[in-house]
């Protein structure tokens, strides 16, 4: 039985956060990530220039393997071209890739700054790191709005669609 991974905060450089919440980027390539990561919750701190938490997704598979294993597997849909791989992995013997799913982002992003005031001892990780406890509450706070405003504006354009439909007697 597999315990629950802790959430991880992630930093993604800006044009890559783009091509994840646009849903484009499937799949995330990393030299060192904690294994056994299926179904973590990841939240997304995008680098400078943004320098703010953007989102999130959920992880779906997860591979490990050589450089090459693992490009041949991903090429298609890892949004990188094969000299950026090649130089990303570099003198490495082990690569790894997760699949990213369940893709949410922030209503407006949370920016280093307001981090800082809201956690003293907030650290921007450089690869990846684990959530701390109060940080995740604030996340998942944040995370809910979301949620929250998704559902409302279901049932907004559900309420307007119904409004439209012609009632047979």
């Amino acid at each position: 039985m597999k315990t629950k991974m802790q959430p991880l905060i992630l930093s993604l450089k800006p044009c890559y956060a783009d091509l994840v919440f646009k849903k484009l980027k499937t799949v995330e390539l990393r030299r060192r990530i904690v294994q056994h990561i299926e179904q973590c919750e990841v939240f997304v701190y995008v680098s400078s220039p943004i320098m703010a938490l953007r989102g999130g997704f959920r992880v779906g598979n997860f591979w490990t393997g050589t450089p090459k294993e693992i490009w041949n597997m991903v090429e298609d849909i890892a949004q990188v071209n094969k000299r950026d791989f090649d130089t990303y992995f570099e003198g490495q013997t082990v690569a790894y890739a997760f699949e990213i799913t369940e893709v949410w982002e922030f209503q407006k992003l949370v920016p280093l700054n307001d981090l800082r005031e809201q956690f003293l001892n907030f650290v921007v990780p450089q690869s990846w790191r684990y959530v701390r406890k109060g940080e995740l509450q604030f996340f998942r706070q944040i995370k809910e709005q979301i949620k929250e405003i998704s559902e409302h504006s279901i049932k907004k354009t559900q309420l307007t669609h119904n409004q439209y439909i012609p009632i047979n007697h």
